[in-house]
C-alpha cells in the first residue's frame, strides 16, 4: 500500500527528518512531462494504479516524488517509513487537500475529516469520540451491520461467477450503515438520502482535473463536477430537511400523547 502525501511542504517536512536528504533536495522519482508531470507512469497499469506505484517503488525506492499538474507528491511506500509518517511525525502530516469535492459537500472542509488541524478539528472529534463512537451506542448498532453484510455476502454470491465492483460496492456497504444508524427508525425519506450520500460519494471519489490545475479557476466550472456535486447538495439537504421535519413532528405529538 503506498501513502500519497499532497504539496512540496510535506516532501519537505519528510525529507528533514532522513538524513542523506537536504530540504531543497526532492526524493528520487521518474521523468516527468511538461505540464502533466508524472500521471502517464500511473495510465500505463490501466485500472490498477496501486500496482503502478509498486513498481515505481521497487525501482525508486520507499519515498518517490511524482508531480501531478501542479501538484507536487511524496509516495510513501514502505512500513517503516508509513509509520514516520502516520504516528511518529503525524502532525506534521496532519494537513489536508484542498479538493473540489469536499469543498462543496462539507460546506468549505467543515467536517472532521477534511477540516485543518487545530482547536475546531480537535472539539470535532471528541464530540465524534464521546457522542457518536463510544462502545454502548456503537454495539447498538450491530443488527444494522449484521443485516448489511449479509445483503453484501448474497450480492457477492449471486455473482460468483461476474465480475464486481468491490470498492463500489463497499462503499454503499459504509453509507448504508452510517445512513441507517443516524436515522434509527425507518423514514419514508431514508432510502433517498442514503442513495444521495452513495451518489455523492462515488462523485467525489472520481478524478477532477481542476484538483491537479488549482490555480486555473475556470476548470472549475468546464469540468462540470462543481455543478453536479452543487445539484446532489441540494436535493440532499431537501431530503435530509425532510427527515428533521418528520422526526420533529413525532416528537411533539409523542409529547403531545403523554401530556393527555
Amino acid at each position: 500500500m503506498s501513502i500519497y502525501l499532497d504539496t512540496s511542504s510535506c516532501c519537505d517536512t519528510l525529507l528533514s527528518k532522513f538524513k542523506g536528504f537536504r530540504r531543497t533536495k526532492l526524493p528520487p522519482g521518474p521523468c516527468k512531462l511538461p505540464l502533466i508531470g508524472s500521471p502517464h507512469h500511473l495510465a500505463e497499469a490501466g485500472s490498477a494504479p496501486h500496482h503502478a506505484f509498486r513498481n515505481l517503488a521497487r525501482k525508486y525506492g520507499p519515498i518517490m516524488h511524482l508531480q501531478f499538474g501542479e501538484i507536487s507528491a511524496v509516495i510513501v511506500s514502505a512500513p517503516r517509513v508509513a509509520k514516520e509518517v502516520l504516528k511518529t511525525h503525524d502532525l506534521a502530516f496532519a494537513l489536508r487537500p484542498k479538493l473540489i469535492s469536499p469543498e462543496i459537500i462539507t460546506y468549505n472542509y467543515l467536517d472532521v475529516y477534511f477540516f485543518l488541524y487545530g482547536g475546531y478539528w480537535k472539539q470535532m472529534r471528541k464530540i465524534c469520540t464521546s457522542e457518536l463512537l463510544f462502545a454502548k451506542n456503537v454495539q447498538s448498532f450491530s443488527s444494522i451491520r449484521e443485516e448489511e453484510a449479509s445483503n453484501l455476502i448474497e450480492f457477492i454470491q449471486s455473482s460468483l461467477f461476474s465480475p464486481i465492483n468491490l470498492t463500489v460496492k463497499l462503499f454503499a456497504f459504509k453509507n448504508n450503515v452510517v445512513g441507517r444508524a443516524a436515522f434509527r427508525d425507518r423514514c419514508k425519506d431514508q432510502a433517498e438520502v442514503i442513495l444521495l450520500i452513495n451518489d455523492l460519494t462515488a462523485s467525489a471519489g472520481g478524478f477532477d482535473v481542476a484538483d491537479l490545475y488549482p490555480s486555473i479557476k475556470i476548470l472549475r466550472v468546464v469540468s462540470g463536477l462543481k455543478s453536479k456535486l452543487m445539484k446532489l447538495r441540494q436535493k440532499s439537504i431537501k431530503a435530509l430537511n425532510k427527515i428533521i421535519n418528520e422526526h420533529q413532528e413525532r416528537l411533539a405529538n409523542k409529547e403531545k400523547f403523554n401530556g393527555q
